[in-house]
């Protein structure tokens, strides 16, 4: 018998497609702003973006100076003062519709939903906008519960995320607890700081030039998840 009965997933990447939402939205604010809808402009905004989220998972700064700062900066690249809040509204309302999911997500949800395992999202975003995609995307009847950063209060790779898991499952039984992600700097670390175990979804094969935290297990197909649960 598997000594695994928690199954955590991340959401963005790893159950729906973020990249596929994020480029709609992003394109109508693109647009909107009559800025050239090219790779240039693209990777601008997730220069910004990224750099922003990275020092939220640090720490450094909090969850709002990032959505209201994030597209602020952007369009201060190509000399457009705007407010950046107001832009984030636009655009979430834009991400919020978007709901495909990653390849084999819905089939490998419904494999583990016929056996004993319970299921759960641990993910770091806004609430409304997770709860919106993953209803749209049909999958909301899959989850035992959702536990999302803007409504518990803490980031992954935050300790205190994980933490607020075990305490509302009244159980401290690490070992029976599996994190499934797509990002090392908060799922995979996350996982490792408090000590339970993990798989690094790695669809894109991607090797880290620089030090990364180590999985438990790596895979590029979601349904590689059902094997290592057989093992």
């Amino acid at each position: 018998m598997n000594k695994y009965k928690h199954i955590i997933f991340d959401l963005d990447d790893t159950i729906l497609d973020f990249q596929d939402s994020e480029e709609k939205a992003l394109k109508q604010i693109i647009t909107l702003y009559e800025l050239p809808y090219n790779k240039q402009t693209i990777a601008c905004y997730k220069r910004i973006n990224d750099g922003l989220w990275h020092h939220l998972e640090e720490g450094l700064i909090s969850r709002e100076e990032v959505l209201t700062t994030r597209f602020s900066l952007f369009l201060k690249e190509f000399h457009i003062d705007e407010n950046g809040a107001k832009v984030e509204a636009m655009y979430r309302e834009h991400l919020n519709q978007g709901h495909k999911t990653v390849t084999h997500a819905h089939e490998l949800l419904n494999a583990l939903s016929k056996q004993d395992y319970k299921l759960y999202i641990g993910t770091n975003g806004v609430g409304k906008t997770q709860r919106e995609r993953l209803g749209g995307a049909k999958l909301q009847g899959y989850f035992e519960q959702l536990f999302i950063s803007e409504e518990i209060g803490y980031e992954k790779p935050n300790p205190h995320f994980f933490y607020y898991i075990f305490d509302a499952l009244h159980t401290s039984r690490k070992e029976e607890f599996l994190m499934i992600g797509d990002r090392l700097t908060s799922d995979i670390q996350g996982a490792i700081n408090v000590g339970i175990d993990c798989v690094w979804f790695n669809p894109k094969r991607s090797m880290p030039k620089s030090y990364s935290p180590k999985s438990t297990y790596t895979i590029p197909n979601l349904m590689q998840i059902m094997d290592l649960l057989e093992e």
